[in-house]
């Protein structure tokens, strides 16, 4: 049986969700409650590889077993045994060649700033004194929505395989000091949002213009320009979707 987990996590201690050598990752910890909960080595496969001090509401991630679970029981199993920064919310079992990371209809990210010093944002939001118009954000972030080339947007990597990304949705909301930015898409690259919150403010503050931006979104310049990657702490993985035809129950 295939089972889909849905995993939360606060980013802080781990080095992202990819296991690493001399680090501890989100991957490593889940497979190790896994495997002491069923006393067999369980390999998972996660839907974004979210980096360090990144954090998850709702990271999914698919594991095989031989013999069925109860997954309620499993997922209230883990919770008892996991660290406090790591929860799981649901397994749920799904046909057997599902993938997290294939199947996956589209994500959605949040960046959080705010405008005040709040100690309990300290490790979940960058302080910024001031911030751009909410008008003059959502304008330029409307430059990102539908499909394009975000290759000038992200890290790359040799094992990054195309650039084409379809971005649904891209906008920012703001409830007193807090102002976010939501991202939606089918795929994202590594860096990508932490880099187009980057830019976005660049431009709403002047330090770039209108146009250059169309040209990095729209074309491909000789020049790749500086990438700017916002700190990762302000990064949570919100929503990972499904076809639901993936799903047994």
């Amino acid at each position: 049986m295939r089972y889909f987990i849905y995993i939360s996590y606060f980013g802080k201690a781990y080095s992202g969700w990819q296991i690493q050598k001399n680090a501890v990752a989100v991957q490593q910890v889940i497979e190790m409650a896994l495997g002491k909960l069923l006393a067999t080595a369980v390999v998972v496969s996660g839907s974004s590889r979210t980096d360090k001090g990144v954090h998850a509401v709702q990271q999914v991630a698919h594991f095989d077993l031989v013999t069925p679970i109860d997954p309620t029981h499993l997922a209230y199993k883990m919770n008892r045994i996991l660290p406090s920064d790591i929860s799981i919310s649901a397994i749920r079992p799904v046909i057997a060649d599902a993938h997290a990371r294939f199947d996956a209809s589209h994500r959605k990210y949040a960046y959080t700033i705010v405008t005040e010093k709040d100690p309990f944002y300290r490790d979940k939001a960058v302080w910024l004194r001031r911030m751009p118009p909410l008008t003059l954000l959502n304008q330029i972030a409307a430059m990102f929505t539908g499909k394009a080339d975000f290759e000038f947007f992200s890290k790359v990597t040799d094992a990054t395989k195309g650039f084409m990304c379809n971005v649904e949705e891209a906008f920012w909301l703001q409830t007193d000091y807090k102002v976010v930015f939501y991202i939606k898409a089918n795929r994202f690259l590594r860096g990508m949002v932490r880099a187009i919150v980057g830019m976005i403010l660049k431009v709403a503050t002047g330090q770039m213009d209108v146009t250059t931006l169309t040209q990095l979104i729209r074309h491909k310049p000789e020049v790749r320009p500086t990438l700017t990657l916002m700190p990762p702490h302000g990064l949570t993985l919100m929503e990972v979707g499904y076809p639901e035809a993936l799903f047994i129950q």
